[in-house]
């Protein structure tokens, strides 16, 4: 029983993880600085490779912090 959650808890934070480096990927140098992007996909993938639920934590930060900032000033200026 706890093998199965604990491969649940794994496979789900690899997925925040996956999610997350998509999304800074995708950000053009305009918006997120090259060593910005650099910096916050080894965090995440190193953080999940070595520690596993701390690659997650970080993918979380980004996604509920920086990434929030970058999409509402993306849009401001648009409309």
């Amino acid at each position: 029983m706890g093998s199965g959650v604990m491969d649940f808890i794994n496979i789900a934070s690899l997925a925040v993880v996956i999610w997350a480096v998509i999304d800074v990927a995708r950000r053009s140098a305009s918006v997120l600085a090259p060593s910005r992007k650099a910096l916050w996909i080894a965090g995440m993938i190193g953080g999940w490779l070595l520690f596993g639920i701390i690659g997650a934590i970080v993918s979380v930060f980004y996604l509920a912090g920086p990434r929030k900032r970058l999409k509402a000033s993306q849009y401001s200026g648009r409309y």
